[in-house]
């Protein structure tokens, strides 16, 4: 699946058809079930940096021990992608990824600790080091989501 998700045909899949698919799908199987098969997308809901609303955004999520990794690549594109800075601004959001909703708290990463995340990130789909090369200088944003406990 990963030689797919990297080919050109795979970009304009995930691109254009698997965000549609995954708005749907998603919700419909407890957030277990992407365009791209079990446990591997789920749906971030963020406020929006500007526009203070709802923004729902399908991502790959990566777990990092009772955390989640999020991957701000925008598919090489050199511009961050729109659900980064509204983490930044609003870092209260809710995951729902292999079960139902929960809320997080996110953090961008620097230094080593975003060293880290990125090699667990490029160590589970190499298409983040092609998208690294393509977006540069652009540095790719990397959040750590915390859950958040009442």
């Amino acid at each position: 699946m990963e030689r797919v998700l990297i080919s050109a045909v795979g970009d304009l899949f995930v691109l254009h058809v698997a965000p549609r698919v995954d708005k749907a799908l998603i919700p419909r199987t407890n957030g277990r079930l992407s365009s791209v098969g079990w446990n591997k997308v789920g749906l971030l809901t963020s406020t929006g940096a500007k526009s203070g609303k709802p923004r729902i955004q399908p991502l790959t999520f990566l777990e990092d021990g009772d955390t989640l990794l999020a991957i701000g690549s925008n598919y090489g594109r050199p511009n961050h992608p729109g659900w980064s800075a509204n983490l930044l601004t609003h870092p209260d959001c809710t995951v729902e990824f292999k079960g139902p909703p929960r809320r997080y708290r996110a953090e961008l990463l620097r230094g080593d600790a975003r060293a880290k995340a990125w090699a667990t990130a490029a160590d589970f789909y190499a298409g983040y080091e092609r998208y690294r090369a393509k977006c540069a200088p652009r540095e790719i944003r990397v959040f750590r989501l915390r859950p958040v406990t009442d």
